[in-house]
């Protein structure tokens, strides 16, 4: 198996700066005369122009969600497992769906992740001052 050439993979490394036109002067000069005598990396300069194009469109156009989405999610909230059903007000804080138990759950959790922090401080503490007595 050949290696590629050291220069493909520096022009490489160069195209996407190429394609966005941060690369200028000296270098997009020696960039696109290889271009135009190596047909792999004319290529891969082809392709990077197709991501850029299909990245500048999603920027200015806002994808819309499919049709039925919210009903397909609700009606998925509603019904389905115990484990589902648990789920949802756990994520309410991120969806929005029920905020007063996400702040209690997020309350709750808070409390206890408080208690057991203190609870190790201080056997910690206690086992340093047995082991120094």
């Amino acid at each position: 198996m050949s290696e590629e050439p050291r220069f493909c993979r520096e022009t490489r490394a160069q195209l996407p700066f190429l394609v966005s036109g941060e690369l200028s002067g000296w270098g997009a000069r020696v960039v696109r005369a290889h271009v135009k005598r190596c047909a792999d990396c004319a290529a891969e300069l082809a392709r990077q122009g197709q991501v850029d194009a299909a990245l500048a469109t999603m920027r200015t156009s806002r994808p819309e969600p499919p049709p039925g989405l919210l009903d397909d999610l609700l009606a998925r909230a509603r019904g389905g497992s115990l484990r589902e059903r648990a789920a949802v007000p756990a994520r309410g804080a991120v969806s929005g769906a029920r905020p007063a138990m996400s702040v209690a759950f997020l309350t709750v959790g808070a409390a206890a992740s408080t208690g057991v922090g203190y609870a190790m401080y201080k056997g910690a503490r206690w086992a340093l001052g047995r082991r120094h007595k």
